[in-house]
């Protein structure tokens, strides 16, 4: 009762500190922790939360003393372990944790919460050996448990990971064994363990076992995602290239989900496949009457799903699986011609979803398709369609859809080469047009909210591409600057267009005016791994044009999101194994061809080797979440 009573009152006195922290107030942390520590100068969770609060002052020295002092005492206080934890993490020094968790765990070796901190520091330095040892620590202690137990399976199943010779013949048959051992027991009890069954199953190439284990009674236990049986079960009959069961398979799904791209493409492929072959059912062998084997035959089912969703609402699929049955024959070399030609069901297409945005990017998949004449035989029907294209006059859409239709159109005209076969003085009167198009359809955007882009900025876009075609042929910069000043004119009535900021980022760069881009980049609002897809578009050029300070800062906040990322991967694998969400472990560490280099420059180092002239890549820890 006096020990009790005792942490009682270590837990009101250490309560304010926690408080400030928790506030960001950590000036009033450290002092509150000093009070603390005049009643009780050992109390060792006061000094750590102390030093947290220094590290976050920006007092690093002073932190770390205090770390280095209660570090050295061995601390087995569970609060006092992680508020070291958390000083550690911010600091990075994930080694220092193990080594914390080590002599807690020697002290107290059958703490099960010591224990499993010990097992997630491990998981932070990615050393699996230690892993699988203290997850079977773990189980020894708490043998009823078990997530444990998987844990120490799925710490065998990363070691094949980084070992691919050892994988094959030690780790993996070792975690098959053991996780074959607890389903012969019927100990598996939860999806997640089925999970990481089949991951070793399929790691080991052991399909037709998998798909036995898939068909049992532990795939009842696959209840998180809907059809996750059916679709495992077309994927490894597609595998196992048994591809009268994978077509069948594939075609139960689509009749379930008709839009579904991957499905529609992989029945295609298993017809095509069948086809190739020659393959045909055998006489009076009814196993297999639902199986598509000839391109007409799938052709057939297409036609069929599109008849069943006419009074439902419109999938793009069925209509763009016709498109996609052509181009794969094509690309097979099949001699076997089909029933229709793409130039009619792309006029199809556009009749159904021209007034979509998305309506050109599907198109354009498709357009090598057609020959010359074709792609102008098919702009010349759309155009008929619409009254605006009748005339030589310019004639403004009367609504939205009309003008998103005729969009489609300029959009294919450019994605044909339509535009680029015609003389330069054509297409800058096609410019002007379009500059006159776009205005029009500000109209059109009067009441959308500061954060929608505006319906005609399509032609604005095609009016700077057209220039910039222009400037390519003839290296005359003037039509680089009409684009610039148009786009900066379009960015006041549409500042939150992406497209326009890419683009004028661009152009400025080609000019050698690294000064907007900058401001460009911020107001883009990246965030998270699209620093890295869509950095390159400025800090390619940094150098270059001079900004050396920029570069400084701009690599700077780039090593610090990666370094952060790297981080932060570490905190998702832990939830993973915390949750038992075994599959996004090995989907996060399923990049072995990444190489992990450690940043060695300072950001003034940087600068100091771009201003000597040296172009500069930074390397940086590089995870994928």
């Amino acid at each position: 009762m006096a020990s009790r009573s005792h942490v009682d009152v270590n837990e009101r006195r250490l309560r304010p500190i926690y408080d400030c922290l928790d506030n960001g107030n950590n000036k009033k942390a450290v002092q509150e922790a000093d009070k603390v520590l005049k009643k009780q100068k050992d109390l060792q969770c006061a000094k750590i939360l102390k030093a947290l609060a220094l590290l976050r002052l920006g007092r690093h020295d002073d932190s770390s003393n205090l770390l280095d002092e209660v570090h050295a005492q061995h601390p087995v206080d569970e609060a006092t372990l992680q508020a070291m934890c958390i000083c550690y993490r911010e600091t990075y020094k994930l080694e220092a944790i193990v080594d914390m968790y080590e002599n807690a765990h020697k002290l107290k070796p059958d703490n099960e919460e010591i224990l499993s901190a010990l097992f997630m520091a491990y998981v932070r330095m990615g050393n699996y050996k230690k892993q699988q040892q203290t997850a079977m620590s773990l189980h020894r202690l708490q043998p009823q448990k078990n997530p444990y137990y998987f844990w120490a399976i799925m710490s065998i199943v990363m070691q094949s990971h980084t070992d691919k010779r050892l994988g094959a013949i030690m780790f993996l048959p070792l975690a098959d064994r053991m996780t074959k051992k607890y389903v012969e027991e019927g100990k598996i009890n939860a999806e997640a363990e089925v999970q990481l069954y089949l991951i070793i199953l399929e790691l080991m190439e052991k399909y037709e076992e998998t798909l036995n284990l898939l068909k049992g009674p532990l795939g009842e236990k696959l209840t998180s995602e809907l059809l996750y049986q059916e679709t495992r079960e077309a994927e490894l009959y597609t595998k196992l290239e048994r591809w009268p069961e994978a077509n069948a398979a594939y075609k139960k799904l689509l009749k379930e989900y008709p839009d579904h791209w991957i499905n529609w493409q992989n029945y295609i492929s298993s017809c095509i496949k069948l086809e190739s072959t020659d393959w045909t059912p055998l006489e009076n062998d009814d196993s297999y009457s639902e199986v598509h084997y000839t391109s007409e035959m799938a052709l057939t089912f297409i036609q069929e799903i599109l008849t069943w969703q006419a009074d439902n609402r419109l999938l793009r699929g069925p209509y763009l699986a016709r498109l996609e049955l052509i181009k794969v024959l094509r690309q097979t070399g099949s001699s076997k011609p089909l029933s229709v030609s793409p130039l009619p069901l792309m006029i199809e297409y556009y009749e159904l979803f021209g007034d979509k945005f998305c309506c050109v990017e599907d198109l354009t998949i498709y357009t090598d398709l057609l020959s010359e004449q074709e792609g102008q035989q098919l702009i010349d029907t759309l155009s008929e369609t619409l009254d605006m294209c009748k005339t030589s006059d310019i004639t403004f859409a009367s609504n939205v859809k009309q003008m998103q239709r005729h969009v489609t159109i300029c959009k294919l005209k450019r994605n044909l080469g339509i535009f680029h076969r015609q003389p330069i003085e054509h297409r800058l009167v096609l410019t002007k047009e379009f500059l006159s198009r776009h205005l029009h359809g500000l109209d059109f955007g009067k009441d959308l909210l500061a954060t929608d882009v505006q319906f005609s900025d399509s032609y604005l876009l095609l009016a700077v591409h057209l220039l910039v075609d222009i400037w390519e042929e003839t290296e005359d910069t003037k039509y680089l600057w009409q684009g610039i000043v148009q786009l900066e004119k379009g960015m006041k009535k549409s500042i939150s267009n992406f497209q326009i900021k890419v683009l004028l980022m661009r152009l400025y760069c080609i000019m050698g005016v690294y000064g907007p881009c900058h401001t460009l980049y911020e107001s883009l609002e990246v965030k998270h791994i699209m620093n890295d897809t869509l950095g390159h578009t400025i800090f390619n050029h940094i150098g270059r044009l001079g900004h050396f300070m920029a570069a400084c800062a701009t690599y700077g906040s780039m090593l610090k999101f990666f370094a952060v990322n790297h981080k932060e991967t570490a905190e998702y694998l832990i939830a993973s194994y915390k949750y038992g969400s075994f599959n996004k472990i090995y989907d996060i560490h399923k990049i072995d061809e990444t190489v992990w280099v450690k940043a060695e420059f300072t950001c003034s180092q940087i600068a100091i080797l771009i201003s000597n002239g040296m172009y500069i890549i930074p390397l940086y820890p590089y995870s994928i979440v």
